[in-house]
């Protein structure tokens, strides 16, 4: 048997039941509402007494702390009193005190009387004035020199040509030379009595080889005299030892323009005696002679010569190098 869905008649734009169950739960809530807030309203209450409202609520009641009663006094036990039998007293030796020895005063060393200072070099009109006579008397001489040179050479026979010449060795730097201590002794003088106006001539006589010969054997001299010059004695070469000095020269002129500052006038030689190890480093560096007239600067410069390095070598050396200072 086939089943067949029942469906009551309604139009569809009439209500279903749900909202009409809906719309009469509503309709009740708003008039109990409505019934409330016209009563409520209207209702007057008792008015309080003035005792309850002077009452304080609970919170705000007062703490009040409990009176401790003092302790009732304890009975005074009665005290009997012990008769007290005389104690003897026993006499002790006197000790004898030993006699200390008086103290012997005290002298009091005498001041040591403050060295006087030495005063500075100061820059007076005198002196400004004697330095520009001795450099004048210098230039004048070293003028001179130059002319009798000029004089004694035939320019004539001199052909050399200039573009054959090269600046090689232009940057080459004025210092000075190493003395062996060692060999100062062995070395002797010269017999300036057999020097002859023919020894003059003979050396003239270079002057008149060609220009390729004279760069050669200009070339050949430098190498010989400057970079592998050595003197008795000693391991190293004064090249080597000069480019030590070139590297660090820096460091002594900066010692010596700070000193300059308070003395313009300040200026000189100074002598360094250096003993160097095989190594290379510096064991002793001391002041042999000095024209600076600053003991200050001649510690300094003396500790930064302590400090140099140079090259290794088979054994140690121990010369003496020039360092001169000019504003």
């Amino acid at each position: 048997m086939s089943s067949l869905a029942f469906r009551s008649p309604e139009l569809p734009w009439s209500d279903s039941k749900q909202e009409r169950l809906f719309q009469k739960v509503l309709i009740a809530l708003l008039s109990v509402t409505l019934i409330l807030g016209v009563l409520v309203p209207n209702i007057t209450l008792p008015e309080l007494k003035r005792e309850s409202l002077e009452k304080l609520p609970p919170q705000l009641a007062k703490v009040i702390k409990r009176k401790k009663e003092a302790p009732k006094p304890k009975p005074v036990p009665k005290v009997e009193k012990k008769v007290e039998k005389p104690v003897e007293k026993k006499v002790e030796p006197k000790k004898v005190e030993a006699v200390k020895p008086k103290p012997k005063p005290v002298v009091a060393p005498k001041p040591k009387p403050k060295p006087k200072p030495v005063a500075k070099n100061e820059r007076t009109p005198e002196r400004i004035k004697a330095a520009k006579e001795k450099a004048k008397k210098l230039i004048s001489n070293f003028s001179n020199d130059l002319a009798d040179m000029k004089n004694m050479v035939d320019m004539s026979t001199l052909a050399v040509d200039s573009s054959a010449l090269t600046n090689a060795g232009a940057a080459a730097t004025v210092v000075g030379s190493v003395v062996d201590q060692a060999a100062v002794d062995r070395i002797g003088g010269i017999d300036e009595s057999q020097l002859t106006r023919a020894t003059g001539a003979e050396n003239l006589a270079v002057a008149q080889r060609d220009t390729t010969e004279v760069k050669a054997v200009a070339k050949e001299a430098l190498v010989d005299e400057v970079a592998d010059t050595k003197v008795a004695g000693m391991t190293r070469t004064q090249m080597q030892i000069r480019r030590v000095f070139e590297q660090n020269k820096s460091r002594f002129d900066r010692i010596y323009r700070k000193a300059l500052r308070s003395n313009p006038v300040l200026q000189g030689t100074v002598t360094l005696g250096l003993d160097v190890a095989a190594s290379g480093e510096v064991n002793d560096c001391s002041v042999k002679s000095s024209d600076l007239q600053d003991d200050k600067v001649i510690k300094r410069i003396a500790l930064t010569c302590k400090m140099l390095a140079f090259d290794a070598a088979s054994k140690a050396d121990t010369f003496e190098y020039p360092l001169t200072f000019a504003p």
